[in-house]
């Protein structure tokens, strides 16, 4: 709640889930209930990475971003078009970055964050997902330069490149590295130059 009351959104205006395993269990269900009905809303979904459920004396810790990534598959695309998803973690690497940007909209950091930078944070988030060129005065305002005005280029850098860091991270996976090095130092040489 707090995180909320950092960006001026009012008690009535927010929904918190997940306190406990029954809502973490049915958290699925519930975001997309929640999300088909308010047809005409616009969706936050800030989502830890780490859910932790106890099963009586075990305990499990359930990936945020996969429950992310199932909601968005689940959603019409009319209904996943007006969800802004972004998950909360102290990972922060650059591969766990990727990963979250391919399963939800982007992340944000579990570092602490004071009121004056919280906007700062989401708004080149919420600018992307929802540029005026398609939503209107629903959304946000996709001209470059007013965004520039709002935020520092280097708040904008995790997301600006997370694109290029999913790519190399996927040569990887395909024993790229291996076969053929140079293709990735040329990506990492790129990467360098942005």
């Amino acid at each position: 709640a707090k995180f909320f009351d950092l960006i001026g959104l009012p008690l009535n205006r927010f929904s918190i889930a997940g306190n406990g395993q029954d809502e973490i269990m049915g958290f699925e269900d519930y975001v997309v209930n929640f999300v088909e009905q308010r047809k005409n809303n616009f969706v936050l979904l800030i989502v830890d990475e780490n859910l932790d459920v106890r099963h009586g004396t075990n305990h499990e810790t359930i990936s945020g971003s996969t429950l992310v990534e199932n909601i968005r598959l689940r959603l019409t695309h009319e209904a996943e078009k007006r969800v802004l998803a972004l998950i909360r973690s102290v990972n922060d690497s650059a591969t766990d970055i990727a990963v979250f940007s391919l399963r939800a909209h982007g992340f944000l950091s579990k570092a602490p964050i004071k009121r004056d930078r919280v906007n700062k944070e989401l708004a080149p988030l919420w600018l992307k997902r929802f540029p005026s060129s398609e939503f209107g005065d629903l959304g946000g305002n996709s001209d470059t330069e007013k965004l520039s005005e709002t935020t520092d280029d280097v708040e904008l850098l995790p997301y600006i490149l997370a694109p290029q860091l999913v790519s190399i991270s996927n040569l990887f996976k395909q024993n790229t590295h291996e076969s053929d090095p140079g293709a990735i130092y040329e990506k990492l040489y790129n990467l360098k130059q942005d």
